[in-house]
């Protein structure tokens, strides 16, 4: 399933809930740690049980419960056991205990740890191959920033590493891509695109989005374009058509393609296929 864009809602009434059952991102995190106040996580937690309880899954979707560490961690945990065949964000994850004691209490639900802290970026392999319910992991840029104390530099050069580190962690774990933090800026469209793009190329399948009208820019950003489709059907054909003369490698528009370029340009059209 794709994770181009993954969209939090607050439950905060009926009709939020309602609302992130039918949004066109790939997939919605009804959110019970920072978008509820202290003084209503109970309530939220009851309205949303309640209501999914009573709904058919019409659209794929996890719950965030709160950090492994909060006192309500384990009354959400325990409201989720009546709900059944959902997906669990787990945030602030430092270590892949946290993650194998919460498939213990909800096996066989999918898992997304979200990596927001120094502890969570130096463990973050063991985290994504901690168990086999984990999908892949995300970035919590914001949380991570605060634990590491960076000010923040204009181009975001200080979380550069993290999410490198990230990228790597699933790829040696074996899982999909991960996905990026969330653009706070939700009425600043260009700098959303400018920065999804940006981690597109670090290796990254999505982001998590805090309103629905980040929906529509992040499929389109993490789909191919109907110019790299051109190409890399371009590319696939003259590779081809070489390597079935005995070729391994050809000129493409003054480009030399090898296998990689090949394996590259394929994976591009298989993406857009499942667009």
């Amino acid at each position: 399933m794709k994770q181009r864009s993954i969209l939090f809602v607050p439950p905060v009434s009926d009709k939020m809930i309602d609302k992130g059952l039918t949004t066109e991102a790939d997939r919605v995190i009804f959110d019970l740690e920072d978008a509820v106040a202290v003084q209503e996580k109970k309530t939220a937690r009851d309205r949303l049980s309640r209501q999914l309880a009573s709904k058919e899954n019409l659209h794929p979707f996890y719950i965030r419960v709160n950090d492994a560490e909060s006192p309500f961690y384990h009354e959400d945990v325990k409201a989720l056991q009546n709900i059944p065949d959902i997906g669990i964000v787990l945030p602030k994850t430092a270590s892949a205990e946290q993650v194998r004691q919460l498939q213990k209490k909800l096996p066989g639900r999918p898992l997304l740890p979200i990596i927001e802290s120094a502890a969570g970026v130096w463990y973050a392999k063991e985290i994504a191959e901690s168990c086999a319910e984990v999908e892949t992991l995300a970035f919590g840029s914001i949380d991570f920033s605060l634990d590491i104390q960076a000010a923040g530099l204009p181009d975001e050069s200080e979380l550069l590493y993290a999410r490198s580190r990230i990228v790597l962690a699933c790829r040696l774990a074996g899982k999909k891509p991960p996905v990026d933090s969330v653009f706070t800026n939700f009425q600043d469209a260009e700098g959303f695109r400018r920065q999804a793009a940006m981690v597109k190329g670090l290796g990254f399948q999505g982001k998590l989005l805090i309103h629905p009208s980040q929906a529509g820019q992040a499929n389109e950003v993490f789909s191919p374009s109907d110019e790299e489709i051109f190409k890399a059907e371009k590319i696939v054909r003259a590779f081809q058509e070489a390597e079935a003369e005995g070729l391994a490698a050809v000129q493409v528009d003054g480009e030399m393609i090898d296998y990689p370029v090949y394996y590259r340009s394929r994976n591009i059209l298989q993406a857009s296929e499942k667009s």
